[in-house]
């Protein structure tokens, strides 16, 4: 059987943490998550293929003459909330040309199936371990059999719209392929900050073992893959596919001590030319962990800061203080290793004063990169759950019923209105990169004329984006 998996275009929200110049530019990311299915539902004996419409900037016409000539049995969708729409309307468009049945996963049929459900354009939906689920399902849509024991389908039967228990069993990550890198066309994926191609994305964590109150993934169920399997997918990535580097995409590398002290000995030891950046904590930053990531490879860190206040820290469970996150990227810079600092601006309490504290501790901690995002109530985030209960409405589930068009959602943490946010958010970033001293650092560190031009175009479009009515 022939599934293919399409990865449908996206553009920036209204509701977006991100101004839209910084979604629209940071990363191109393969679709990481498409790419484990589209692997499963090979390893299962079926023929898969993924068109990634956005990366090939394909419209929905070229992307149908595409699948027609494949003549695929099942069209695959990753669903998310803030993309709902849209992806459906890809769905929906490829359906009608096509006449392919529909299937739909993602975070979002964990958060709101009944909702997304009530669109017939998905004829079938997948919530939890999508390592069993999904060749159980193969099976019975190619054989035609019953889907009764596919656990958490999503289906109708009859015009009834049925649904089966979720599959509670937690699988070991280890027991996934590796993604289907082989289907992508890796030679086009980029970051505003990549300085090796081609690039890539990894996943070695799921969830995250803290529990701040803004994040969406820390809800999730956190489990580490074993130093055995990392390495044998970052091999595959070097002598395979010719990845130059490699972007880390878990919540909070480092988290793993052990494992990840393990991988970057080994990674030293093979004399991979390789190089990678991270997402992590302050707090699990020290000497020895960062000497030996930077000797593995390590580039880059992006680490969450959120705020100097140590006030704001505790209203947002973030577990630091401004010491911690000073010490960190001191160590950071002393091993060569650049720090992108992530600060939100409107979190509970937050006056404008404290922004302004914020960028200038920003400056202070002589940051490589920073990110100034709104706070807002991510789905299924702990705000999420506190701006239900003040308000009385589920503002996502309304999104994605069709009840509710795309615009900011409230934010009663915080006094601050959605205009100052946005000028605020603004400003933080001209009075960090716009200096001269920093704009002279950048350009004497860049390794090519190629960086020196994307800095330019993206300096150009913040500089424009000012003057931009509120995105």
């Amino acid at each position: 059987m022939k599934i293919a998996f399409i990865h449908a275009p996206f553009s920036h929200k209204k509701f977006a943490e991100n101004l839209s110049v910084v979604d629209d530019e940071f990363c191109v990311a393969p679709p990481i998550v498409l790419s484990y299915v589209a692997a499963i539902a090979e390893r299962s004996g079926h023929e898969a293929k993924i068109l990634d419409c956005r990366v090939l900037k394909l419209t929905q016409k070229e992307a149908a003459a595409e699948l027609a000539k494949w003549k695929p049995d099942l069209m695959g969708f990753r669903f998310d909330t803030y993309n709902f729409h849209e992806t459906l309307g890809w769905a929906q468009g490829l359906k009608r040309v096509l006449g392919v049945p529909v299937l739909a996963g993602g975070i979002n049929f964990s958060l709101y199936p009944k909702e997304a459900m009530n669109y017939p354009t998905i004829d079938f939906a997948l919530a939890g371990e999508v390592i069993y689920s999904l060749p159980k399902f193969l099976e019975a849509f190619g054989t035609g059999g019953s889907y009764k024991n596919v656990p958490g389908l999503w289906y109708r039967e009859n015009g009834q719209l049925k649904h089966n228990r979720v599959e509670r069993k937690l699988a070991g990550f280890d027991e996934y392929p590796f993604p289907a890198r082989h289907l992508l066309p890796n030679s086009l994926y980029s970051s505003y900050l990549t300085q090796k191609k081609p690039y890539t994305i990894m996943l070695t964590t799921t969830g995250c073992p803290f529990d701040c109150t803004f994040c969406a993934i820390a809800p999730l169920p956190y489990r580490a893959r074993s130093a055995k399997s990392v390495l044998a997918e970052i091999e595959e990535c070097v002598k395979k596919f010719g990845i130059g580097e490699i972007d880390f995409f878990d919540a909070t590398f480092f988290a793993n001590r052990k494992r990840d002290l393990a991988i970057f000995r080994e990674i030293q030891k093979r004399r991979w030319k390789i190089e990678w950046a991270c997402r992590t904590r302050v707090d699990v930053i020290d000497e020895k962990i960062m000497r030996e990531a930077a000797r593995a490879g390590c580039r880059r860190i992006y680490v969450g800061i959120e705020s100097p206040s140590e006030e704001i820290l505790r209203a947002i469970n973030k577990r630091i203080t401004p010491d911690k996150v000073r010490r960190a990227v001191e160590i950071a810079h002393k091993y060569g290793v650049r720090v992108m600092g992530f600060f939100m601006i409107g979190n509970p309490g937050e006056t404008e004063e404290m922004v302004w504290k914020s960028v200038e501790f920003a400056k202070d901690l002589d940051l490589d990169f920073v990110q100034f995002m709104r706070t807002i109530a991510k789905p299924g985030s702990g705000l999420a759950g506190d701006l239900k209960k003040h308000s009385g409405k589920d503002y996502w589930s309304e999104f994605v019923a069709g009840g509710r068009k795309e615009e900011r959602w409230p934010t009663p943490w915080t006094s601050m209105s959605q205009s100052k946010m946005e000028k605020l958010t603004k400003l933080a970033y001209y009075s960090f990169y716009f200096r001269p001293e920093y704009v002279i650092r950048t350009l004497r560190r860049a390794r090519s004329a190629s960086e020196v031009a994307r800095y330019f175009r993206v300096g150009m479009k913040m500089a424009f984006h000012y003057l931009r009515k509120d995105r």
